[in-house]
């Protein structure tokens, strides 16, 4: 899927017409957060809940399901899990992680897993830090896509037990600005990029990292 956003695009224009707006795509999230026994933040674990028709999307693009139960098997599984982690090198997964401003660096996705729930699929994995953060407080997460394709949802932060730092989730508060931004970002056709730079933080739930 987030290999093949264009072939996703033509589907999607496919199947309810011309007119458009963004996003298009609904994400529901989570982020765990795991700690080293030193108390070192080390990695995230984030999970994706896709709207129902997006699910529906990729049962067609993947060809998921091929012999028509319902359910996902192994090799579905594994398709999905793919087409979610798997990468390109500019890629980031839409994850953005910052410590006092500074951008903290990722690694790649591993140890994924997929799973059908209400014919919306889902799909989790670990995100390993590029190198472990000492003094995680204040750190701050937040899932967006930069261009507003995608619109994250966060829900509660599956967190540890026994973990030196709790999380908070900030949602983010559509004010008039932002909702005249939004007018606007609804007007554009689906094959339309949005001008501003990175709009998609505007609309970004934060979750905020409190450690003792």
């Amino acid at each position: 899927m987030r290999l093949a956003v264009p072939i996703l695009a033509a589907t999607v224009a496919g199947l309810s017409g011309p007119a458009g707006a963004h996003p298009h795509i609904f994400v529901d999230a989570t982020a765990g957060f795991r700690f080293d026994d030193d108390g070192r933040l080390t990695s995230l674990q984030i999970t994706w809940t896709y709207d129902t028709f997006t699910s529906l999307v990729m049962f067609d693009q993947l060809g998921l399901d091929a012999d028509r139960d319902g359910l996902l098997d192994d090799a579905d599984r594994a398709a999905i899990v793919a087409g979610e982690t798997e990468w390109p090198p500019e890629y980031n997964g839409d994850v953005h992680l910052d410590l006092d401003g500074a951008a903290v660096a990722m690694g790649r996705p591993r140890d994924g897993k997929a799973w059908l729930k209400d014919d919306r699929v889902s799909v989790t994995f670990d995100l390993p830090l590029a190198e472990p953060l000492d003094t995680p407080d204040g750190a701050r997460l937040r899932l967006y896509d930069p261009r507003y394709y995608y619109a994250y949802t966060m829900v509660d932060p599956a967190e540890a037990e026994q973990t030196p730092c709790t999380a908070r989730i900030d949602p983010f508060e559509l004010d008039e600005a932002l909702e005249m931004a939004q007018i606007s970002l609804f007007e554009l056709r689906r094959e339309e990029i949005p001008e501003q730079e990175d709009v998609g933080a505007l609309f970004a739930d934060e979750v905020h990292l409190s450690c003792d």
